[in-house]
């Protein structure tokens, strides 16, 4: 609460001009001194409104004094009733002065009790509004953690549907690269390369460098200034240390653990997508590829040999199917059993498989039968083939049971479209010419 206060001046001016005022009129009419003595409680008015506490009881026992000393010496002719009178009147001034003294403390308490009350609404207001201010700072801050939560699931999402491994890298260093703005992001493949990478290798588990300057785990300036924050975490496949995923920054306190936290998931999400993206390779390899021999299966090759049909008829090229037989395969099983029957399988598919250029296609068909598109080709050059395949196998040797042994093959040719503008009538008339060559002593190539 403000109240006014006059200043020191008239302070002093004030008390002077009412004493004045009075003793002027107790000069001029002195035998009215008991009519004109009671001005001086405009003195303690005035004290009480100015809020002088000094000179009040001054001015209070000289009034006292003066009411009992003056009205002998201003009218020596006294009589009792004016004696008593101004006796009663020093006593009224008395009385008026603890009336404006009691009206001026509980003023007082009560100023008091305001200006603490505002004083303590004052801290209760600052008290709020540093909470608040606290709490919008927690709420930008939750809100941003928000979207950078909802930012990463959705980077995380999107290197989930990356096709190969190189793109599951390249994604989860964009990932990091943007979740750390002004940090360095750098993904490593292979062994440790310094002491951070051993250190990670060792212990199986992220690093965290909040201020490389005070770190205590590595030599002093072992992280140049560019590395005062540093992270370096682990990459796994199949449980399997195939790398590390390194951060830095130029400013400590850079990373914190939730960010740790949050690069480690993304480490791990990283080698689950790459572990999914071997596992879905391995199951199509092996739907499509014969699991002893290595050569793709019946199933894949009818599906070749329809594409070949409408590259072949679109594009006005030939092309050639090849039919091929081992020669007494039966006899192998029985006599040295089945391992070596499947030695064999697979030493004529890997001499299949060199004799035949990358655009063409081996398959198993079944059993000891293989069958070869060779694209491209009229009968000529796929019968040339089918002739250096032969002959390399016949002149690649064997042993069974410790005794030496050679493997032979049989082939049928046929050519599309001259022979046959269907897959299945073209594989038919190879069978048939493959039937030929067996029928005419086997080991040798029939393409008419």
């Amino acid at each position: 609460m403000n109240t006014f206060r006059p200043n020191a001046a008239a302070r002093i001016a004030g008390p002077a001009a009412i004493l004045g005022a009075v003793g002027w009129s107790l000069w001029q009419w002195p035998a009215h001194f008991l009519w004109v003595y009671p001005a001086l409680g405009a003195l303690f008015i005035w004290f009480a409104w100015a809020g002088v506490k000094e000179l009040k009881y001054i001015f209070l026992f000289l009034a006292t004094v003066a009411g009992l000393v003056l009205p002998g010496i201003l009218n020596p002719v006294e009589t009792p009733y004016q004696m008593i009178g101004a006796v009663a009147e020093v006593v009224c001034l008395w009385l008026l002065f603890f009336a404006l003294s009691s009206s001026e403390t509980s003023r007082s308490a009560a100023r008091a009790a305001l200006a603490a009350e505002e004083a303590a609404a004052e801290e209760r207001i600052k008290n709020l509004e540093d909470e608040l201010s606290r709490y919008r700072l927690h709420l930008d801050s939750t809100l941003a953690r928000i979207r950078d939560k909802g930012a990463l699931s959705a980077a995380m999402h999107d290197m989930g549907l990356a096709s190969n491994p190189d793109e599951v890298k390249a994604r989860l260093e964009t990932l990091l690269g943007n979740y750390f703005p002004g940090a360095a992001v750098e993904l490593r493949s292979g062994a440790p390369r310094d002491a951070a990478d051993k250190w990670v290798a060792e212990r199986k588990i992220p690093l965290l460098v909040r201020n490389a300057g005070t770190d205590s785990r590595f030599p002093k300036g072992f992280f140049g200034e560019a590395e005062r924050s540093f992270m370096a975490l682990p990459l796994h496949l199949f449980g399997r240390l195939v790398g590390f995923v390194r951060a830095a920054a130029p400013e400590p306190d850079r990373f914190r653990a939730e960010d740790l936290r949050g690069a480690e998931l993304a480490c791990t999400l990283a080698g689950v997508s790459m572990e999914n993206i071997y596992l879905f390779d391995k199951v199509n390899e092996l739907a499509i590829r014969d699991a002893l021999t290595g050569l793709y299966t019946h199933r894949a090759f009818q599906s070749r040999l329809e594409e070949e049909v409408l590259r072949s008829a679109r594009a006005k090229v030939p092309f050639s199917v090849v039919m091929c037989d081992i020669d007494h395969f039966k006899s192998y099983n029985d006599t040295y059993g089945h391992q070596a029957g499947d030695s064999v399988l697979q030493a004529v598919a890997e001499v299949v498989s060199a004799g035949i250029r990358e655009v063409d296609f081996a398959a198993r068909y079944g059993g000891e039968e293989f069958a070869l598109v060779i694209t491209g080709a009229d009968k000529a050059q796929a019968a040339a083939a089918a002739e250096g395949i032969r002959r390399a196998l016949e002149a690649r040797s064997f042993s069974f049971g410790g005794k030496p042994s050679r493997v032979t093959a049989s082939f049928g040719v046929a050519e599309f479209p001259a022979e046959s503008a269907a897959a299945g009538q073209l594989v038919r008339a190879a069978d048939e010419r493959l039937y030929r060559a067996k029928q005419a002593g086997r080991n040798r190539v029939v393409a008419a």
